[in-house]
């Protein structure tokens, strides 16, 4: 099937990765220092104080240096594909994972843009699945698109084009199934009922 629309995250996502990095490993670091600072300084001195930076720092250099290495490789790998009848969303660097969100499946979309997405002039299309009832977050989202209420509108109605063209069969049967459970449900709450009032 041919893609409607293939996107790639654009470049000030990587800008805010390493923004966010930027300012996880500041956090990290001030935590630390406040932690080895006045740790050293009981236990060794100065001298104990120096060693407490000096690992503070280490331990949050070992984490934050790789994060920016792979930030980049990260961000070429995003692709997503909007088709038809779903979306295709590709990424990884040593895992690389090709996700399918049937339309059939979907139950919302949403756009967000949070503020390094504003400053930056960009947003991220969450789309949510009844697989996903019941949890936080989305099953997919697309990141770091500059056109992002495009790209809702190009979903939105693919979504709409393949709930329409669903054949009516299909769609009875999706119906009637759900009148059954509904039926089964008022089935059941009625037999408590009645078992309840025998009691009392």
């Amino acid at each position: 099937m041919t893609a409607l629309q293939l996107l790639r995250p654009e470049r000030n996502y990587l800008t805010k990765l390493q923004i966010v990095y930027g300012l996880m490993g500041l956090i990290a670091l001030g935590g630390s220092l406040a932690l080895a600072v006045p740790i050293g300084l009981d236990e060794g001195g100065t001298r104990g104080m120096t060693i407490g930076v000096v690992v503070a720092v280490l331990v949050n250099a070992a984490w934050l240096i790789p994060a920016f290495i792979i930030a980049p490789f990260y961000y070429r790998s995003l692709e997503y594909r909007i088709l038809e009848d779903e979306v295709i969303v590709h990424a990884g660097v040593w895992t690389k994972s090709v996700k399918h969100v049937p339309y059939r499946t979907v139950t919302n979309l949403k756009v967000k843009r949070d503020p390094f997405d504003r400053m930056l002039g960009m947003g991220t299309l969450d789309i949510q699945t009844a697989g996903r009832a019941g949890q936080t977050g989305a099953e997919e989202s697309l990141v770091g698109l500059s056109n992002v209420q495009e790209v809702y509108e190009t979903v939105s109605t693919a979504l709409r084009r393949f709930r329409g063209a669903m054949a009516p069969t299909q769609a009875e049967v999706e119906v009637i199934a759900e009148a059954e459970v509904l039926s089964a449900l008022l089935d059941e709450v009625r037999a408590i009922r009645r078992a309840l009032s025998e009691k009392g």
